[in-house]
């Protein structure tokens, strides 16, 4: 597929997710709403999500510190 044919079809799209939120209700969803209770159920998550990975790069910042400390052998 050409460039220029996936840039439109990606305009489309965009022009579509901005249709969805701007129109007041369809089908009888509010997508404002929807969309708030989205990202309101996945700060949790996300917190989950950050708070292991800085306990998992302070883990492993531990062991390399232990490793350093320990005497090394020479070897013969």
């Amino acid at each position: 597929m050409k460039t220029f044919a996936k840039f439109i079809i990606g305009l489309l799209i965009a022009i579509a997710g901005i249709y969805w939120y701007t129109v007041d209700k369809i089908y009888g969803i509010n997508p404002l709403g929807s969309l708030k209770t989205v990202v309101i159920g996945s700060i949790g998550l996300c917190l989950i999500f950050f708070g292991v990975l800085v306990a998992w790069i302070e883990y492993e910042d531990l062991k390399w510190e232990m490793e350093e400390k320990k005497p090394k052998r020479r070897k013969r």
